[in-house]
């Protein structure tokens, strides 16, 4: 499994869950072919992870760590290729790969990637902070093949740009926007970098930590106020065409409008709109997408802000994320 960064590009906000498959190098191509006899049944694979990218220039590093990472293959479920914690620098992958690990594992058709990220710190203007990560969890949707007595690699193709979302005050945000490549068994792949670790304490100053910050409160007017003191209305922007379900990729929430929303009931229904080709999740559980390309998904609420993840990706690669922020009031 390697790691790869790209500056990536494109209008979409984006966030982990896509898979695009790597053509093999015309130097490889005889490498790759499977051999008549292969047993494809029985014995085992190795899989390797590899991972791979530049955002405002006043960034001068991104360090994440991660904490395990898993593949599913069918009738076998979830199995962990790396179980530790490992910290990785993102821009000093731009162009290039580095390998996080590698696993024996059973042959077969794998169609998902999921790894957790614990912490993510930022080196900007010389100090290091630690952005807010919304879901720990990333799934990427996919199919890769183990052979036997083959080597297959898959790389995490961070997207620095669109990954880190710049709050100001509030500090940064950090949502995985990850394209998952994958090779054949057997393909070589490109020369892979030795994998940069995380930040030296001694150099660098101490992290803090960025809390998200509180629900604000709309003021009451005193009842002796005037009409005058009352901020006027503002005007209604006029109302933005509605995407094509069939037509450029796209992910829109309808409920809750502007992605926050304060409720008294312990479960909420969330709904939105996306291409009809897409695979979407909510808090990594998959919904069913109308032929209108709308969906719906009922969340379970614990007492206080929830921070609730959906994601839509297509096999062509595109993706997008959105964070949404659902606090239950109880009324106690």
């Amino acid at each position: 499994m390697a790691l790869a960064a790209c500056s990536g590009g494109g209008d979409e906000e984006a966030s982990p869950t896509a898979i695009s498959t790597r053509p093999a190098p015309a130097s490889t191509a005889t490498a790759i072919a499977k051999p008549s006899n292969a047993d494809s049944s029985s014995g085992t694979g190795t899989l390797e992870v590899r991972v791979t990218d530049a955002p405002d220039p006043s960034i001068t590093a991104v360090y994440v760590t991660t904490a395990n990472i898993e593949v599913s293959v069918a009738e076998l479920g979830w199995l962990s290729v790396i179980d530790e914690e490992i910290t990785f620098e993102l821009l000093a992958l731009e162009g290039v790969e580095a390998v996080l690990g590698t696993a024996e594992l059973p042959v077969g058709n794998y169609t998902q990637v999921r790894l957790s990220v614990t912490e993510v710190q930022i080196e900007k203007d010389g100090e290091l902070v630690t952005a807010e990560v919304p879901s720990g969890k990333i799934r990427l949707v996919g199919n890769f093949e183990l052979v036997a007595d083959e080597r297959t690699f898959i790389s995490l193709d961070f997207e620095v740009d669109k990954s880190l979302v710049d709050r100001r005050r509030q500090g940064f945000l950090f949502k995985p926007v990850i394209k998952l490549a994958v090779g054949e068994p057997g393909e070589k792949g490109p020369a892979t970098v030795a994998l940069t670790g995380g930040p030296e304490p001694a150099t660098v100053p101490a992290a803090t930590r960025v809390s998200p910050p509180a629900r604000p409160t709309t003021p009451s007017v005193p009842p002796t106020a005037t009409a005058t003191s009352i901020p006027p209305t503002p005007t209604p922007a006029p109302p933005t065409e509605t995407p094509d379900a069939v037509g450029a990729f796209f992910l829109d929430i309808l409920e809750p409008v502007d992605g926050e929303a304060v409720v008294t009931t312990a479960t909420f229904e969330v709904a939105g709109r996306t291409s009809i080709d897409a695979l979407v999740s909510v808090n990594d559980t998959f919904v069913d997408v109308a032929v209108d390309g709308t969906f719906r998904a009922t969340v379970t609420l614990e007492e206080g802000p929830n921070i609730i993840e959906v994601v839509a990706s297509t096999a062509e690669g595109d993706e997008s994320s959105i964070v949404l922020v659902i606090i239950y009031e109880t009324g106690a």
